[in-house]
């Protein structure tokens, strides 16, 4: 095995997504994450720097001179994330040259050295699998506690209708897919502001969506500039991200002819109690139509709850249980 994925002459086997903007403080674990990487085959990471002014610019400069045949650079002098413009569509799709895609964002990182390797092994030997995933240390910033995504204990697949239900059963750092059906995508999956959710769909549905049972890879939840930070604790655009969500579910739905209309149906009403959530509009989540989500969200609350006030016997509860 090569470190760096360092073979002349050779086709490139997985291009790696990486989007970073203000990611100082994470940037450099997430670099060392990918030139780590021990592969027999050749990869490159587009790291996309959105115009940077907090030293996350400079950082990517140092891997891009040390590792030029892995960091592979787009930068930009002004923000364009902020002008709409859809990025990877853009400035990283002409430039990609691997069979495979993968992703990871500024401020997440790969924890195994091996994880190429080991997905890209099992996508070689199946060619009925359009999607690798595998499990995820979830680091959640604001309660300085940490979970595994998503809870399993064998290695197994994820069907069309549980991932349309479950919604983010995986995150997008643990994601390799076949680089010919993610270009060929149809435009009913495109939504504005997000696109993890839709990947997973489409891919479950282009062929078979395997999940490794081994954590390979880092998502820090919460960073200054994430999506947390800018839709998600914000109520008001995680009312306009909902209904995104619900006008994607809709187009993609009626894109199959309704072949999985039951689970859009569900996943629909989900977002229809997001929003009644965001909005506290606690009538209409205590609607009989929302039941279950309204008993996983009081759940939560109150997993939350302990978190932030008890966060001694939230551990020791957590410890009987695990």
């Amino acid at each position: 095995m090569l470190m760096g994925g360092i073979i002349m002459n050779e086709q490139i086997k997985v291009s790696v997504i990486c989007l970073a903007f203000n990611h100082a403080n994470n940037i450099r674990k997430c670099l060392e994450g990918f030139v780590n990487q021990k592969t027999n085959f050749d990869y490159e990471v587009l790291v996309h720097d959105d115009a940077s002014t907090d030293g996350t610019t400079e950082i990517i400069k140092e891997y891009e001179k040390n590792y030029p045949h892995i960091i592979k650079p787009i930068y930009q002098k002004e923000n364009q994330y902020s002008q709409g413009v859809k990025i990877t569509k853009k400035y990283i799709l002409p430039k990609m040259k691997g069979e495979y895609v993968a992703w990871c964002e500024g401020d997440d990182y790969w924890s195994d050295s091996n994880k190429l390797q080991k997905q890209i092994d099992f996508l070689d030997q199946n060619s009925d699998y359009a999607i690798c995933a595998h499990k995820v240390l979830f680091n959640n910033l604001k309660t300085k506690t940490e979970h595994i995504v998503p809870k399993i204990d064998i290695d197994r697949d994820f069907t069309v209708d549980e991932i349309i239900k479950k919604g983010a059963i995986v995150q997008l750092s643990s994601i390799i897919m076949r680089t010919a059906l993610y270009l060929n995508k149809p435009d009913c999956f495109y939504a504005k502001g997000f696109g993890d959710i839709q990947l997973y769909i489409y891919g479950a549905i282009c062929g078979k969506f395997r999940v490794i049972n081994e954590v390979m890879s880092v998502y820090n939840h919460g960073t200054e500039g994430s999506w947390t930070k800018r839709i998600a604790d914000i109520p008001e655009k995680n009312i306009i991200h909902s209904l995104e969500q619900i006008r994607m579910y809709n187009e993609v739905n009626r894109y199959y002819a309704f072949k999985y209309n039951e689970s859009f149906t569900y996943a629909i009403s989900r977002s229809y109690f997001n929003i009644a959530v965001s909005k506290k509009d606690k009538k209409e989540m205590r609607k009989l139509e929302y039941r279950e989500f309204y008993n996983q969200y009081k759940r939560a609350q109150r997993v939350k709850f302990l978190q932030k006030k008890l966060p001694g016997l939230y551990g020791l509860l957590k410890k009987i249980k695990g």
